[in-house]
């Protein structure tokens, strides 16, 4: 009993100091996740060193320690119900071509970047640097690491500087959503291989069946007509109801020996979309809200483990590495497959800018890669800290692209056959139709 108190009190204390974190993300125009990453990946430690081994296991000892995590596990699940919801592409809006060129620009730099830094990390050997894991494991991770542009963030930067209903917003968004999608399967794959020894190999691929299967009967259920109507009458009783899925999902396939955030993509996905104001929609992302609420726990307690046991591993060279690959294969990357779809200069430089944005998502795929034991907790840092660095720099960048290539009103928001969208095959879409998410 008094554990569970005293986590309470902690769990208090870390939400009330989040809120000046977001706040102070906010000032300097960063999204409010930038905040929430840098108190616990780099607040905390500092000052979890600071104190000292005694008072640190006197403030937070094990048995707290352990009720944060599980309660940033539950808040984590809860936010990837809502990101595996939007992981979908929509390729209507798009020329198959200009589709084809945009997701080839964005995604096969980034896995091949990936590709490149296991390669280094391999060759350099350096002990604890990798974790323990097959070497196939760390390329097919690092390959998902390096591809992913994180859509709820993405959406919440293109809210801020009000570029939604534009060519490079919705372009974006578009590619961005097939980007995660094929990212959480690069991950599985990676999980999988992590399984080594037959039996621990064939098990994950039967939970990854399972899953699937069970994704699958869920979607029917949700489809009916008659749960939209229960949703839209009882939308708090719906929103507890996918909360107790989602996470019950997420212990269950990390008690199968694969990752937590399996389970709650798998849920996300499982719902129906039903429009911006569907009731189901609307549920998935009440669920979001909630889990966003206590995914500062989660960083809070990735820092105090990096505090606990060391940055094992952490090489500036690899950050450096890793920080200057990342950068170029989504703003080259980004850029080369935007002016194959015969985007204008200015466009494709902000269409490659907004995919260097990661944000949350990314912090989930190394997540996953730690628990894995892929990654050592001194890559996961590197990975990290770049993670938060590309997504602070994406206001910045845009801002420049701004000078230098002037947005023209009717060149980026374009008319039904007219201008850059129309080269892409882009319909112009009212901006109350464009996706939107919750802050993140």
């Amino acid at each position: 009993m008094a554990i569970a108190l005293h986590a309470l009190a902690v769990l208090a204390v870390v939400l009330v100091v989040a809120r000046p974190a977001r706040r102070a993300a906010a000032l300097v125009r960063q999204p409010p996740v930038v905040g929430e990453i840098a108190l616990g990946l780099i607040v905390v430690p500092v000052l979890t060193t600071a104190a000292g081994p005694g008072l640190a296991d006197t403030l937070l000892p094990a048995g707290v320690t352990d009720h944060l995590h599980t309660v940033g596990l539950a808040g984590l699940a809860l936010y990837l119900t809502g990101v595996g919801h939007s992981a979908r592409p929509r390729r209507s809006e798009i020329s198959p071509r200009s589709y084809g060129w945009l997701l080839a620009g964005s995604l096969l730099p980034g896995l091949l970047a990936g590709m490149l830094v296991s390669g280094w990390v391999v060759w350099r050997d350096v002990p604890g640097e990798r974790g323990a894991a097959p070497t196939a494991a760390l390329v097919l991770l690092l390959a998902a690491a390096f591809a992913v542009t994180a859509v709820p963030v993405l959406a919440r930067i293109l809210t801020d500087r009000d570029i939604v209903d534009t060519t490079e917003g919705r372009l974006s968004l578009l590619v961005a959503v097939s980007i995660d999608a094929l990212t959480w399967l690069v991950l599985t794959a990676a999980l999988a291989v992590a399984a080594t020894g037959g039996g621990r190999l064939v098990r994950a691929v039967a939970v990854i069946a399972a899953g699937a299967v069970a994704a699958l009967a869920l979607r029917r259920l949700l489809g009916r007509a008659a749960v939209g109507r229960l949703c839209a009458r009882w939308p708090a009783a719906a929103a507890v109801a996918l909360c107790a899925i989602a996470v019950a999902a997420a212990v269950a396939t990390e008690r199968a020996g694969l990752t937590a955030i399996f389970g709650a993509v798998l849920v996300g996905l499982a719902v129906p979309q039903d429009g911006e104001r569907g009731p189901r929609t609307r549920t998935v992302r009440t669920v979001q809200r909630c889990g966003l609420l206590f995914v500062p726990v989660f960083f809070v307690t990735a820092g105090l483990q990096m505090a606990t046991d060391g940055p094992d591993g952490f090489s500036w060279a690899t950050l450096a590495l890793v920080l200057l690959l990342a950068t170029a294969a989504k703003l080259g990357g980004g850029y080369a497959g935007a002016r194959a779809a015969r985007l204008p200069t200015g466009t494709a430089l902000r269409f490659g800018v907004l995919m260097n944005t990661r944000g949350l998502t990314e912090i989930a795929v190394l997540q996953a890669g730690l628990s894995a034991g892929i990654l050592s907790s001194g890559l996961f840092l590197a990975l990290a800290l770049m993670a938060v660095v590309t997504t602070a720099a994406t206001g910045p960048l845009l801002s420049a692209v701004d000078r230098r290539h002037p947005p023209a009103g009717p060149a980026t928001r374009p008319g039904p056959g007219t201008g850059a969208g129309a080269a892409a095959g882009i319909p112009a879409r009212p901006a109350s139709e464009e996706l939107s998410h919750d802050e993140a």
